[in-house]
């Protein structure tokens, strides 16, 4: 008697299922905002020495009102440096992705 047991083959390959996205309230997608801004803030206190080295002519103290914000650092660039808005813009995309910082 044969007491080994077989499984039978499956009759359909089983598709790669992708997890869904769950649905997130407006509260969780405004707290998960607000934590991204907090660790952009941080981040950026470390980044001002960076800057400095990039933008010489930017204040120290200007930097840091910037707080990170990327309209305010591009207006900030664009006064100081002397160039139009979009170089301004480029540059501080430029630099902010050097830096894995959302802008």
């Amino acid at each position: 008697m044969d007491t080994t047991t077989t499984n039978p083959a499956p009759t359909e390959p089983v598709a790669a299922r992708q997890p869904q996205p769950v649905p997130r309230t407006k509260n969780q997608i405004k707290a998960g905002s607000l934590i991204d801004g907090i660790a952009a803030k941080a981040k950026w206190k470390i980044l001002i020495a960076d800057a400095r080295a990039v933008w010489p002519k930017l204040p120290h103290e200007e930097l840091v009102q910037v707080d990170g914000n990327f309209h305010r650092l591009a207006g900030l660039v664009q006064m100081r440096q002397q160039v139009s808005r979009e170089e301004a813009d480029q540059q501080v995309k430029a630099f902010l992705a050097r830096h894995d910082v959302a802008g």
